[in-house]
């Protein structure tokens, strides 16, 4: 079982984070927000970097598990890592070197989370663990991480074989309890492990047994409802995404973000404040919106060419923030596009 970390380690860790900047970026973003500003005084205190968009299995909700062509693929190197963490260092809260792929082949990641941590900025990442040894996982627990998530959708060969193309259960099981084990090794270390489990038609029958399981283990685990093609959300409609992926989409209403007679989602959103609050940096420095787009041409400007505090104002990102807040504006961007469909990404 791991040890939970304590209060006090808690409390320690937000405090080593916190730094007036990044006060005054929390506060400034609240109040743009609220006002629907265009052009934002302050910098993201969250930002997804992705380590690169290649992966080991095959999901097949998933463009990049399904090798989609439209984009190119690679890693992020650590110079260009670290010139981005070197520019945002008294802006960030948080990290997250996960996007459109497997973080754990990247060969720097580990040297990545440690330069992060070290400047004072919370660091996530996200994984379908299929691939670790002791020496890595013991790494891993010792390099500073705020929380670790790994998606496993399944308490089984059957069902996780369903979704997670090429991936082994046992050997994400396994690897669970090595980083649990390592962690426990390790005085002090309060990296939160967080077993991700989407519900889908095939395995929401598991949902109940996986909570006991990641109770026994000492973990915490996150019951996400799943979503339709994340290649396509926010370029359709609800009503299409359901006639198309309906045989995945759970059955069990506490699971299921769509209500089925009426082909729509049940929350329906008319803003988005994703271009106010957080941002993606892609492996090659494209610089966009939100997780849910993925193609450089989407692009809002590249923060390895112009460094990210131009693209975060660049004329591509105050268009959209006009075009989300009915303000005039003459440029259209992706979340155009995502608006119209009615923001279906959720």
């Amino acid at each position: 079982m791991a040890k939970k970390p304590s209060l006090w380690q808690r409390i320690r860790e937000e405090i080593r984070i916190l730094r007036p900047k990044k006060i005054y970026n929390v506060l400034m973003s609240a109040i743009q927000t609220k006002l629907k500003s265009a052009h934002l005084l302050y910098i993201p205190t969250r930002i997804s970097i992705e380590t690169g968009n290649i992966c080991n299995l095959k999901c097949p909700l998933c463009p990049t598990g399904r090798r989609d062509g439209d984009v190119s693929r690679g890693f992020m190197n650590f110079e260009s890592y670290k010139r981005i963490i070197d520019e945002l260092q008294n802006d960030l809260l948080l990290v997250r070197l996960y996007n459109w792929g497997e973080p754990l082949l990247n060969k720097n990641l580990l040297p990545m989370i440690r330069y992060a941590h070290d400047l004072g900025m919370g660091v996530t990442i996200s994984t379908n663990l299929n691939i670790l040894d002791r020496d890595t996982a013991h790494q891993l627990m010792d390099a500073g991480l705020q929380k670790m998530f790994v998606s496993c959708d399944g308490i089984s060969d059957e069902t996780y074989d369903v979704y997670h193309v090429g991936g082994d259960y046992t050997t994400v099981m396994d690897n669970i309890r090595m980083l649990i084990d390592e962690k426990n090794r390790l005085p002090g270390c309060d990296t939160r492990i967080i077993w991700l489990f989407h519900v889908f038609r095939h395995n929401e029958h598991e949902v109940d047994r996986a909570r006991e399981m990641a109770r026994e283990m000492g973990i915490s685990i996150r019951i996400n409802k799943m979503r339709t093609d994340m290649g396509k959300e926010i370029f359709e409609t609800a009503e299409k995404a359901i006639e198309r992926d309906r045989d995945w989409i759970p059955e069990d209403p506490r699971y299921c973000a769509f209500d089925l007679d009426k082909k729509e989602a049940k929350q329906k959103k008319d803003f988005c404040s994703l271009p106010w609050k957080e941002t993606v940096i892609n492996w090659d420095g494209t610089v966009l919106p939100c997780c849910s787009v993925y193609q450089e041409k989407y692009s809002f400007g590249n923060a390895f060419e112009e460094g990210f505090k131009k693209v975060w104002n660049s004329p591509a990102y105050i268009a959209a923030r006009k075009e989300i807040a009915n303000s005039k504006n003459e440029l259209r961007t992706v979340c155009h596009i995502c608006k119209s469909t009615g923001y279906t990404h959720f």
